[in-house]
């Protein structure tokens, strides 16, 4: 039905921290997305402004995959700016994995057609940009940065905190951990948010969290900072499904594969700087046991429930719903290590003594249907903490422990033992014994 998408205009202002990304849809549609960077104006070195330039060219492309979406032309024009074969490979995967939760949720077929044009001639330098040893640790307002904040406090580590969007959760755990902070400001496209409301368009799952790494990869470049400290695990890299050939992971972007390719990228540019998750090595389920010993300010306001964070403020939550899949997770991760009223206070309900949810929980134990498209653990995972439950005298009795059997996993005493696959950098390996406590 579309033939073109085009990735048009960047602009960038050192004087208003303001950045702006251009895209079209054949001679039909245009859209801006908008970006906002605070403290500027900004004084970059000459090498500083041609590595932000070359970032500021992959983050139009990653951020164009919300608008790319919506359509699904046939074909990718990049209209400032050509790409190396590496680069055209980079996204194409980045493309494909990112929109598999979306292909499969509107029963779509166009990862065959997803390709990136590419130069032969077209080579890549490198720019001798000089970084502070400092530290930026991206905030969610759930368990997991609450608990790298914490790890990285452990190990004398100072952080500045930064996230894009400022709800409530990001807001009180911020002011909970007292560490300087940055807020990134993201305007999408009014014009495509008009077209998702009416049903016009294609609408679903982006990888946002790889959309944001080219933000805070930026950032980094801007406010000089060496590392940025993700908190993702190895859960993360645990798909859902196969569909047209391609292992579908709700997580793709938190996944160890992503990760490696994103570091990879990033050493092209500027090698100095170093993109990494401090929480790689473990499982979901050894985070929560690490949460619940060293997170205890952040109980009251830390948030999982993604419908505190959505797009449309009239339609985002303040607290958790109680009745989601993540937060039939985490509640369930919790609570094995928790006391049961505290869980239950924090949640504001016990979804595990409720009979509605026992579908989702049947999904997360994987006695039904697929691992669902959120950020929950392995099966595995769920059912080691399922298992203590029914052997505890406070939970046995709630509903859903009661009417389900948790199946057999004969190798979960891996669950809590770090993992070797990382790219956490010599100057954090001292995380490790954190872990090991």
């Amino acid at each position: 039905m579309y033939d073109k998408f085009h990735f048009k205009e960047i602009n960038f202002s050192l004087e208003s921290g303001e950045v702006e990304f251009g895209y079209a849809v054949d001679e039909v549609y245009e859209f801006t997305e908008k970006f906002k960077f605070p403290d500027a104006p900004f004084v970059l070195s000459e090498n500083q402004k041609k590595a932000l330039a070359q970032v500021l060219r992959y983050w139009h492309l990653a951020a164009g995959i919300s608008y790319y979406k919506a359509f699904l032309p046939d074909r990718m024009v990049t209209d400032i700016y050509q790409l190396t074969k590496d680069e055209a490979e980079f996204f194409r995967k980045f493309y494909i994995n990112g929109l598999g939760e979306f292909a499969v949720r509107n029963h779509l077929h166009f990862f065959d057609k997803i390709s990136f044009p590419y130069s032969e001639d077209t080579n890549r330098q490198s720019f001798d940009v000089r970084f502070k040893d400092e530290v930026l640790v991206p905030i969610g307002g759930g368990k997991d940065s609450c608990l790298a904040l914490e790890l990285l406090k452990n190990m004398n580590i100072n952080a500045t905190m930064i996230a894009c969007g400022y709800p409530k959760p990001i807001a009180e755990v911020m002011d909970r951990s007292g560490k300087q902070k940055i807020i990134v400001k993201r305007q999408i496209a009014p014009e495509l948010l008009q077209l998702n409301e009416s049903g016009q368009v294609y609408n679903g799952h982006v990888p946002i969290t790889g959309i944001l790494a080219f933000m805070l990869w930026a950032a980094a470049i801007i406010y000089e900072k060496k590392y940025v400290v993700m908190s993702c695990e190895r859960s993360a890299s645990s798909g859902n499904m196969i569909y047209d050939g391609v292992k579908i992971n709700h997580q793709y972007s938190k996944s160890f594969d992503f990760e490696k390719d994103f570091y990879e990228l990033t050493q092209k540019i500027t090698p100095e700087f170093r993109y990494f998750s401090l929480l790689r090595p473990i499982s979901e389920i050894h985070i929560a046991k690490l949460f619940t010993q060293k997170c205890a300010e952040y109980f009251d306001v830390f948030t999982s429930c993604n419908k505190a964070f959505k797009l449309d403020e009239n339609k985002r939550l303040n607290h958790w719903c109680g009745n989601c899949d993540k937060c039939r997770f985490v509640f369930l991760i919790l609570a094995p290590f928790m006391e049961k009223q505290k869980l239950i206070k924090i949640v504001g309900k016990n979804p595990l003594d409720d009979a509605t949810q026992l579908d989702g929980y049947r999904e997360l134990l994987g006695i039904s249907g697929h691992k669902p498209f959120e950020c929950v653990g392995e099966f595995k995972e769920s059912n080691w903490a399922f298992a203590q439950l029914t052997h505890n005298s406070e939970w046995c009795n709630d509903y859903v422990i009661k009417n389900l059997q948790p199946k057999i996993y004969k190798q979960t005493s891996g669950l809590f033992k770090p993992k070797r696959q990382h790219l956490i950098p010599e100057r954090f390996k001292n995380v490790m014994a954190e872990f090991r406590k």
